[in-house]
């Protein structure tokens, strides 16, 4: 096990069954989910979780893929179900999840109704921890910078207020 691996291992929640969680709430907002939203919708939660708590939140840790960060275990997992997460079940019980409420809701309020083209186009913006990854260190799928990322969000908490 590399240290990054090592490193992921502190998040609080699996991320197969927080991006479950996150799909049955989209869901539940008429939100409709597909793989890529899927994605990015849990990379912003990711991302204001570490920003406002600096700690990470989930058990794996962002890839910049081609199109833009991904969590390789959950996307695997949507590949196997025909890309929908729709009717898969939770390995956790669902009243741990329910604590994270506020950061789904919050991303689904404000990223909710944008494209998966749109957030792939937010997520590759120039000095975005994806960019620094993927483009400056050339470093395509590899992990990205957790500091990167929480710096990413800082920004965007700070515009909310």
């Amino acid at each position: 096990m590399n240290t990054n691996d090592k490193l992921a291992a502190f998040g609080k929640v699996d991320s197969i069954d927080f991006a479950i969680y996150l799909n049955q709430k989209a869901r539940e907002l008429g939100k409709e989910p597909n793989v890529t939203k899927i994605q990015k919708w849990l990379y912003i939660c990711y991302g204001l979780y570490f920003a406002a708590y600096n700690e990470q939140l989930l058990t794996e840790r962002p890839k910049a893929w081609d199109y833009g960060p991904v969590f390789p275990r959950v996307h695997k997992k949507q590949l196997k179900n025909k890309g929908s997460l729709n009717n898969v079940k939770l390995s956790m019980l669902e009243e741990e999840l329910k604590k994270y409420n506020d950061v789904i809701e919050g991303t689904l309020r404000v990223f909710g109704d944008w494209t998966a083209s749109e957030l792939v186009n937010w997520t590759h913006e120039k000095g975005t921890a994806w960019d620094k990854t993927y483009n400056l260190l050339e470093a395509k799928y590899a992990p990205m910078d957790n500091y990167d990322i929480m710096l990413d969000f800082k920004k965007v908490l700070s515009n909310e207020s």
